[in-house]
């Protein structure tokens, strides 16, 4: 029921950032703005922390990129293109990319992205949980997904990992859910054909 995929989207969520492991960028302060408070996730490229804007006090979330791929200038060249046209990309179903740098910690050049913090779950912890959703969840998840890509390809951006784990859920006030598709700052920038 809707209820339950609900209750699920705050269970998930409570469960997803309690039992994270120590992480050696913890408390570190990124080009004195963004203090890395807590991982939340890790991947192939790097790690997702809660980290807070010092300026504002307000929760953002921050990706980092490994100090090995900043070793690399045409993948240092690639993620600022990338982070630039994420940054761009302006839509109620995209999550908001707020800023992108270089920084050094502990005598390593690392690269981040910072994007909006959500509550909730991706589609994927929902479907690990539940084997059917209910149609009218079905067709307003692929609207709203749908929406967020034709959005990216008038912009000339590629997704190239659109997955239940980049597709987040996040509850709001009114019983219901807004979809974010997460992940464009791996997007591949399409070659716009101007003719």
């Amino acid at each position: 029921s809707r209820f339950s995929v609900l209750g699920l989207l705050f269970s998930v969520h409570s469960l997803r950032f309690t039992a994270m492991p120590s992480d050696e960028y913890l408390g570190k302060v990124l080009d004195e703005k963004y203090r890395l408070e807590r991982l939340l996730g890790q991947g192939g490229m790097g790690a997702v922390y809660l980290a807070v804007h010092l300026g504002t006090e307000r929760y953002v979330a921050l990706k980092l990129i490994t100090p090995q791929f900043m070793r690399n200038e045409e993948f240092v060249q690639r993620f600022k293109r990338e982070a630039r046209a994420a940054g761009r990309l302006r839509h109620p179903n995209v999550v908001d990319v707020t800023d992108f740098g270089f920084a050094s910690v502990r005598g390593e050049n690392v690269a981040y992205l910072v994007m909006e913090y959500l509550d909730g779950c991706t589609l994927g912890d929902v479907l690990k949980e539940e084997t059917r959703l209910p149609l009218e969840w079905v067709v307003d998840i692929l609207e709203q997904v749908s929406s967020a890509v034709h959005e990216a390809h008038q912009q000339g951006i590629v997704h190239r990992d659109l997955k239940p784990e980049n597709i987040w859920l996040e509850p709001n006030r009114l019983g219901g859910y807004r979809v974010k598709v997460l992940d464009f700052g791996i997007a591949k920038l399409a070659e716009v054909d101007s003719s």
